[in-house]
């Protein structure tokens, strides 16, 4: 999927009509700043049917006071939209890995619901993120240039991985962006991620954005006449492809985008790791 995020730089920008399948609104700062526009971009993006997300700006405050000045901003949407901690500038001296855990813990505990952390690929191997990685997906950015660009379906990265991430679920790869209905640049990202994903990140298809046994066999049911198709897990974020009822763990990214290529029309379904190994044998 690919998707833009906006900020009050862009704030004549209609999110309705600049092409994208998800849009990300920075929605607040530090523990007084607030989007002037983050609420009618919102508007924009939810009446034209776009996945939505919000993120806050870490500043060098609380780490715990800025979590729940940012709840306090975006409760009406919460089970709605994605939410993200972007973490880079001066938080990264002054929280480090462990004020970024505050925050994020603190969201859980107060929404249910687990954020993802924006960051750069170089403080993804920064830090030891360990603990953060088993519950928090990434949105990573790397940049090729800064030249100007369109939407890419295989952005550049520099192959050093993402230090404890397997895989990134959003990758921005250009400030620099071009898209139609808008003169300025732009942010612009690839969600690896499809929309049944993003509105479990997100909480709005089930509760606490636990995704259940009885909703991952619905969806295993419907596609088990495919004759191949694949899982994302949710915890582990690791990509399986089930073919005869047998699952093989795809560890190489290149292979992965080998498979997307040869099969563009197989599903791609959630499901956590324990729930795939119940349901599917090892292919050896």
């Amino acid at each position: 999927m690919n998707g833009i995020d906006i900020s009050s730089y862009q704030a004549e920008l209609n999110a309705g009509i600049v092409p994208s399948d998800f849009v990300i609104i920075k929605a607040t700062e530090g523990t007084n700043y607030i989007n002037p526009t983050w609420e009618e971009q919102a508007g924009q993006v939810i009446q034209t049917n776009k996945l939505l997300g919000f993120y806050h700006f870490a500043s060098v405050g609380n780490p715990i006071a800025e979590a729940d000045f940012f709840i306090s901003v975006v409760k009406d949407y919460i089970g709605k939209a994605v939410l993200v901690l972007d973490f880079e500038a001066g938080a990264i001296n002054a929280w480090g890995n462990v004020g970024a855990r505050q925050f994020l813990n603190r969201v859980k505990e107060k929404t249910g619901i687990n954020p993802m952390i924006y960051m750069s690929a170089e403080v993804t191997r920064q830090f030891n993120w360990s603990i953060t990685s088993g519950n928090n997906s990434l949105w990573v950015a790397q940049y090729a240039s800064m030249n100007p660009t369109g939407y890419q379906s295989e952005p550049w990265t520099d192959g050093k991985g993402y230090g404890a991430w397997s895989s990134a679920a959003i990758h921005q790869y250009s400030s620099a962006g071009s898209l139609t209905n808008w003169n300025g640049n732009l942010d612009i990202n690839l969600a690896y991620i499809n929309a049944n994903q993003w509105k479990s990140l997100a909480g709005g298809s089930t509760s606490n954005s636990v995704i259940t046994d009885k909703t991952n066999l619905n969806n295993t049911i419907e596609y088990e006449e495919e004759e191949m198709h694949f899982i994302q897990t949710v915890d582990t974020k690791r990509i399986y492809m089930i073919n005869a009822g047998m699952y093989s763990w795809i560890t190489d990214p290149g292979m992965w985008t080998n498979y997307q290529k040869a099969f563009p029309k197989a599903p791609v379904i959630p499901l956590y790791q324990a729930q795939m190994e119940k349901l599917y044998r090892k292919n050896v």
